[in-house]
């Protein structure tokens, strides 16, 4: 499996100055062919990676653009991977449309795809060959793993190393599932599964925004360019830095916890994109970070031969009640308990939507793996349990309940 172990790095002021012209160059260089791609394009030519990277040659012995040898070839032409592949995902309909880079970004990155060695707490990459870069080796990377390629990156005014490695361990089989559960994700609780267990939203952006409307008020009262400017700006920021990494580090506790304890984790597919032009909900769609949750799941759940089910998002399962299967049709979001017509029961409305999310993920597991020899209904499984190729999965009512989370509620 590919894995990256990321590290801080503390350059010298030599180092520093000659990662920043890696940064300007890549970023030149993926700039430029993106305008020269555009420019084929529109004469009906085709352009792949192999034709800008002859170009790339001529250009790099032009006296106008020699300053492109002062850094690793083999980074810019990285730069032009990663033009073509945005391009790829582009006519896949995986992405938008293949942007600028602006060196006022607060990201800036290059990758070395080859020749990376770590000894000594340092790391050595082409150009950084003779002293290499001190970093903070706190995770140390298994003595049989590959290492492929590092990118070094700055985020705001810190600088890290990312090394992905391939650990030469194949990807474990799928386990035979013992459990089952359906996460319903949500603003006022962010997780809420199907055994009733609540993690909470700790709304990180909106504790810290009140400090964050005084730093940039400051920042915004000083003279463009001068070095209080700047100081302001960096605390600004630090601040950003600090939201950041601490929504990364809540939902990678999360996700540990979720894969560990169930075999068949199904959730709902959200449309973020399209929730979060709600003006009244976008800034806490935006602080919950559910495309992150769902990425880390994806991965962490191939490491470990469990199975990920993303339920289509036009399932009404706010609609359905998990004990009948009656659907009682839409409700407004202060609607937060209702009660069945057909059966009488009272439901929580997170709770039960979960239910239905894990039931209807198992049926989608029976469904793709034993050619339909299980009815599959609207709002559950068969109350005798569903037999599938990962094992025999228990119904609703007799699965097993898991002990409470450590960042769990309720």
């Amino acid at each position: 499996m590919l894995k990256a172990y990321k590290y801080c790095i503390y350059p010298t002021k030599s180092q520093i100055e000659l990662i920043e012209k890696h940064f300007g160059c890549a970023r030149f260089v993926y700039n430029y062919f993106l305008d020269f791609r555009q420019k084929e394009y529109a004469k009906g030519k085709k352009v792949g990676y192999s034709v800008t990277q002859a170009e790339l040659t001529k250009l790099k012995k032009l006296d106008e653009y020699k300053w492109l040898n002062e850094v690793g070839s083999q980074s810019l032409q990285m730069a032009l991977r990663s033009l073509d592949n945005a391009f790829t995902r582009f006519f896949k309909k995986k992405s938008d449309y293949p942007k600028y880079k602006s060196k006022k970004h607060f990201f800036q990155s290059f990758t070395a795809p080859q020749n990376i060695k770590i000894a000594n707490n340092r790391v050595y990459l082409p150009k950084f060959t003779k002293d290499g870069i001190k970093l903070k080796y706190h995770r140390e990377i298994p003595k049989n793993a590959t290492l492929k390629q590092a990118t070094i990156s700055r985020h705001n005014n810190q600088y890290f190393v990312s090394i992905l490695v391939d650990d030469n361990i194949p990807i474990p089989k799928p386990i035979k599932a013992k459990n089952a559960v359906g996460l319903d994700m949500g603003i006022e609780n962010f997780i809420i599964t199907s055994d009733g267990v609540l993690y909470p939203n700790q709304k990180h952006f909106i504790k810290s925004q009140k400090r964050l409307k005084r730093l940039q008020r400051r920042f915004s009262k000083k003279q463009k360019g001068s070095k209080n400017s700047q100081k302001a700006k960096l605390r600004v920021q630090k601040l950003h830095t600090k939201v950041s990494n601490q929504r990364r580090d809540y939902l990678h506790k999360i996700s540990d916890e979720i894969t560990n304890q169930y075999d068949i984790i199904c959730v709902e597919t959200l449309n973020v994109k399209g929730m979060i032009r709600n003006r009244h909900l976008s800034k806490s769609i935006a602080d919950v970070a559910w495309s992150e949750f769902i990425r880390q799941l994806e991965y962490k759940t191939k490491w470990r031969g469990k199975t990920l089910l993303k339920i289509d998002k036009w399932f009404p399962s706010s609609q359905i009640c998990s004990n009948c299967g009656a659907n009682s049709g839409k409700k407004p979001l202060n609607i937060r308990k209702w009660t069945c017509k057909e059966c009488g029961i009272t439901h929580q409305r997170d709770i039960n939507a979960s239910i239905n999310i894990r039931n209807y993920g198992l049926g989608q597991i029976d469904n793709r793996n034993t050619a339909g020899t299980v009815v599959i209904q609207a709002c559950g499984v068969p109350s005798g349990g569903v037999t599938t190729s990962y094992g025999v999965v228990a119904s609703y009512g007799s699965m097993k309940q898991e002990a409470q989370s450590s960042l769990a509620i309720g």
